[in-house]
């Protein structure tokens, strides 16, 4: 017989490592991580910040390349950076016309979702509010149309090489209160 030793088997301690391993990637591997929830609030507040400053390039940044985009009266897709730089055309074309002239923004019950810790939906209303500068002459003021209205706005996001992008928005028209 010699020297060797019998081989002991332990299925039963195997399978019970195998089971614990999968519990653990249950409850670890599809939750949201911590700072997550703050990440896509912060590409938001970013997102309505450059929208009030007229940087329509730099929010189109924020933004994946093939956003899809549903808002009132239509719907759009496919090269996000060639919708932005129309925006921006028309921005700048508005701001020429109109100096001075400029929107700002409230955010109102924003709702933020974190799911595998790699997509994200935010909601929320944004309250628009036109600034027009005393300096504008009344003729001028008079050629400025309706004001931009309140919106419901929900975004998805997702978290591509650690950075969350926009990867869809939809507007809807909010009821005034």
């Amino acid at each position: 017989m010699g020297d060797t030793l019998p081989t002991v088997r332990r299925p039963h301690r195997i399978r019970r490592l195998v089971a614990q391993g999968a519990v653990l990637l249950l409850l670890v591997g599809g939750h949201a991580q911590a700072g997550d929830r703050e990440d896509v609030l912060a590409r938001i507040n970013e997102y309505m910040a450059y929208e009030q400053s007229g940087d329509l390039i730099a929010q189109g940044a924020l933004m994946l390349d093939e956003r899809s985009m549903v808002y009132p009266g239509g719907r759009t897709h496919g090269s996000n950076r060639e919708g932005m730089q129309r925006q921006q055309a028309d921005q700048d074309a508005f701001a020429a016309k109109f100096p001075g002239v400029h929107y700002t923004f409230e955010l109102r019950d924003v709702d933020v979702k974190v799911w595998n810790a790699d997509s994200a939906l935010v909601t929320f209303d944004s309250i628009p509010t036109r600034i027009v500068p005393a300096s504008l002459p009344p003729d001028d003021v008079a050629k400025l149309g309706p004001s931009k209205i309140s919106l419901i706005v929900a975004a998805m996001l997702v978290k591509q090489q650690g950075v969350w992008k926009i990867a869809h928005t939809t507007f809807v028209p909010r009821e005034k209160e």
